[in-house]
C-alpha cells in the first residue's frame, strides 16, 4: 500500500500572483516535492493554481520559480476578473477579518447600492483607466451626497490598492481623480430654547420614554449611551458613562444580513465620562421603578431603539415645530453649555469628544453665529 505523509515547510496566508506554497510528502518510502502557485484570477474571483511535484527539489522550485515570473509578468492582461467581483472578493475575503461587523456591512452596502449597478463593476479590473474611474464617481454625485461619495472613493481606493499588490491591476488612477468639495453645512440643527421648553412641559415623564428624553436634554448623551445607563452608574449627583447599547449588524453574503443590539465598550477612552445631574433630573428618577439594572427599560430588557425618535417626531408634529432627530436634543444641550459660557474644554469633555475640534465644527461655530447677531442687534440699538 502507498502511503504519503505531508509536511509543509512554507505555508503563506492568501496568495498574491506568484505567491505560494511548498511541501514535501512520503511517497514510496521517498521524499515527493509539490508546489502550488497563484498565477490569476478568474471572472468570478476565485484563485487560478497551477501544481508542480516532483522528487528533485530543485526541479520544483525551478518549475515554481518560472511560475512566479509569469505570473507576475502575464497575469496583467491574463486576468479576466472585473472590478464588481474583485471588490466582493477583497470585502468578503479580506476585510471581513479585519473589520468589525458594523464596519463590514458599510461595505457590502457600498458593493450593493454604488458598485453593482454601474458600469464599472463589470470592467475587466486590469482594464480600468482613469477616465473609467472619474466617469463613474461624477455618476455617483448624481444619486448620493457628497460625504458618502468620499467614503466610497476610500473604500474603492483601498480595494485597488489591493489589487496592485495582488498583480491584478498595474496601477492606482485614483489620486487622479477629482471630487466636488464637500461643502459643510451652515447650522446644526438644534431646539431653540422656546422649542426645548415646549417639548420638556408636554413630557410625561411616567412614560419611559418621554423619563429619557427628558433625562437627556440635561445631559446630552447619545442615544446608546442612554439606552446603556444601569442605576448602579449614578453617583450622588454624577452618573458615569461606560456603555452603550448599540445596532450590531452581521452580514453572510450580499443582501443577506442579521440585525441585533448588544452592549458595547464606548468607541474612544474620552467617551467613558462623568455628567452632572440637575437636582431636576434626580427628582424625576426618584419616580421611576427600580426593578431592573437598566435605568430605562421595558420590563428589564432595553427600549427599541426606535422609540425616542418616533416620539420626538410626534411631539415636533403636535408642537408646531420643525422636525428634529433625536440627536438634535445633544446637540441642544451642548448649545445651552455655550448659552452659558461654559468653556468649550469643559463642554468637549461632557459630549465626550475626543477631538475639540468636532465640538467646534458641530455647535460652537453655530453658537458664535447667533451671538454676533446678538451684538449687531445691540450695536443698532447704540
Amino acid at each position: 500500500m502507498q502511503f504519503e505523509r505531508s509536511v509543509i515547510f512554507l505555508m503563506a496566508g492568501r496568495k498574491a500572483n506568484g505567491e505560494g506554497t511548498i511541501s514535501v510528502v512520503t511517497r514510496n518510502g521517498k521524499p515527493y516535492y509539490k508546489a502550488n502557485v497563484t498565477v490569476g484570477w478568474d471572472s468570478e474571483g476565485k484563485q487560478i493554481r497551477k501544481s508542480f511535484g516532483s522528487y528533485k527539489k530543485s526541479v520544483v522550485l525551478d518549475k515554481m520559480n518560472t511560475a512566479k515570473y509569469q505570473a507576475k509578468t502575464n497575469s496583467l492582461s491574463n486576468s479576466d476578473i472585473t472590478f464588481g467581483k474583485l471588490f466582493e472578493n477583497w470585502i468578503f475575503n479580506f476585510k471581513k477579518v479585519e473589520v468589525s461587523s458594523n464596519t463590514f456591512y458599510e461595505y457590502e452596502t457600498s458593493y450593493r447600492l454604488r458598485i453593482i449597478p454601474y458600469s464599472i463593476a463589470r470592467k475587466k479590473a486590469n482594464q480600468i483607466t482613469l477616465n473609467d474611474l472619474q466617469k463613474y464617481f461624477n455618476e455617483l454625485q448624481e444619486n448620493f451626497t457628497i460625504n458618502t461619495i468620499k467614503k466610497t472613493y476610500i473604500q474603492v481606493h483601498s480595494c485597488i490598492k489591493f489589487a496592485l499588490i495582488q498583480g491584478i491591476m498595474m496601477k492606482d488612477f485614483c489620486p487622479g481623480v477629482t471630487l466636488q468639495k464637500l461643502v459643510k453645512k451652515e447650522s446644526v440643527n438644534v431646539f431653540s430654547k422656546e422649542e426645548q421648553e415646549l417639548v420638556i412641559k408636554s413630557l410625561d415623564t411616567r412614560n419611559i420614554v418621554d423619563a429619557l428624553i427628558y433625562f437627556t436634554f440635561y445631559t446630552g448623551l447619545r442615544l446608546g449611551e442612554v439606552l446603556g445607563l444601569q442605576w448602579s452608574d449614578i453617583k450622588w449627583n454624577m452618573v458615569s458613562i461606560t456603555r452603550q447599547y448599540r445596532r450590531n449588524v452581521e452580514v453572510e453574503k450580499v443582501n443577506d444580513r442579521k440585525l441585533t443590539y448588544k452592549f458595547k465598550e464606548l468607541k474612544t477612552k474620552n467617551s467613558v465620562r462623568e455628567i452632572p445631574l440637575p437636582d431636576k433630573v434626580l427628582k424625576m428618577l426618584e419616580t421611576l421603578p427600580k426593578d431592573h439594572d437598566l435605568i430605562f427599560s421595558d420590563n428589564g430588557k432595553p427600549i427599541e431603539p426606535k422609540r425616542p425618535q418616533r416620539r420626538i417626531t410626534a411631539l415636533c408634529k403636535k408642537l408646531n415645530i420643525p422636525h428634529r432627530s433625536f440627536h438634535s436634543i445633544r446637540h441642544s444641550y451642548a448649545t445651552r453649555l455655550f448659552e452659558l459660557e461654559i468653556p468649550i474644554k469643559t463642554v468637549q469633555v461632557l459630549l465626550g469628544h475626543s477631538d475639540i475640534a468636532t465640538t467646534m465644527d458641530d455647535i460652537y461655530t453655530h453658537v458664535m453665529k447667533e451671538k454676533k447677531l446678538e451684538v449687531l442687534d445691540k450695536l443698532n440699538n447704540l
